[in-house]
C-alpha cells in the first residue's frame, strides 16, 4: 500500500493515457456486438479518423455505420436521405455535419476525419479548451467539413459502442436501432498521439461515475 499516492489529476490523467497502452488503431467487424466504453477507442482529445468499408448497392441504403454513446452524449457516423452524415452530441447539443453531395452506389469507404486543433494562446479560465476540425470523407476525398469548440475532452459516454446500428437511446436524431441496410464490411478507428487530457475534468468525469 505504500508509498500512497496522492495526487489527483496528474493520477487520474497518466491512468486513462495508458489505459490501452500504445494501441491506436481498432478494427470493427459487421454482426459483433455491442463493445462497453472502457475498451471502446479513446478519441478524447486527439485527432482521430473512422472509415468504414461498406457496398452500397442502391439509392434508399441508409443507417448507422458506427455509433457511441445514448442521446446524452456520444458521436454517430450513417447515411440518410443519400448522404453521409456525422452527429457530435455534448450533453444532447448536437453538431452536425452532412456531405455536401450524395454517396455514390459501389463499393465505398465513407468516413470522417477529426483534427485537434492547438491554440495559439492558452485558453481564458473557464473557457472550453477543445477545439476541433472534423471533415466528412466520401473514398478519401473531403465530402465537407466544420471547425466547432464542441469536442470530448474528458468524458464521452458511459454507453458503449456499436457497429451497424445503435442499440442505445439513439445518439442522433433517428430512431434506434436505425440498422445499416447496405452491405457493411469493417469499421476502422486510427488514432494519432496527440491527446492531451486535462486531469482535473478526466478526475471529476470518473467521480461522477462512481
Amino acid at each position: 500500500m505504500l508509498p500512497l499516492d496522492d495526487r489527483f489529476a496528474a493520477r487520474f490523467a497518466e491512468n486513462a493515457a495508458r489505459f490501452q497502452g500504445a494501441r491506436n488503431h481498432f478494427v470493427f467487424h459487421a454482426g459483433m456486438g455491442h463493445v462497453p466504453t472502457d475498451v471502446a477507442p479513446d478519441v478524447r482529445s486527439r485527432s482521430y479518423t473512422i472509415e468504414a468499408h461498406v457496398e452500397i448497392d442502391n439509392a434508399g441504403v441508409e443507417g448507422v455505420l458506427i455509433a457511441h454513446g445514448d442521446a446524452t452524449s456520444g458521436y454517430s457516423l450513417y447515411i440518410r436521405d443519400g448522404h453521409l452524415v456525422h452527429d457530435l452530441n455534448i450533453g444532447g447539443g448536437h453538431e452536425i455535419l452532412r456531405s455536401d453531395r450524395k454517396v455514390p452506389a459501389g463499393a465505398r469507404r465513407l468516413g470522417v476525419r477529426v483534427e485537434r486543433l492547438v491554440r495559439e494562446t492558452p485558453p481564458a479560465k473557464g473557457a472550453r479548451t477543445g477545439f476541433s476540425a472534423y471533415t466528412l470523407l466520401i473514398d478519401g476525398e473531403p465530402a465537407g467539413s466544420l471547425q466547432t469548440q464542441l469536442a470530448f475532452n474528458n468524458f464521452i459516454s458511459w454507453s458503449g459502442l456499436d457497429i451497424g446500428r445503435d442499440r442505445s437511446s439513439p445518439v442522433s436524431h433517428y430512431q434506434a436501432p436505425f440498422e445499416f441496410t447496405g452491405r457493411l464490411l469493417r469499421v476502422t478507428v486510427a488514432m494519432h498521439d496527440d491527446q492531451k487530457l486535462d486531469g482535473d475534468g478526466v478526475g471529476n468525469a470518473e467521480m461522477a461515475r462512481q
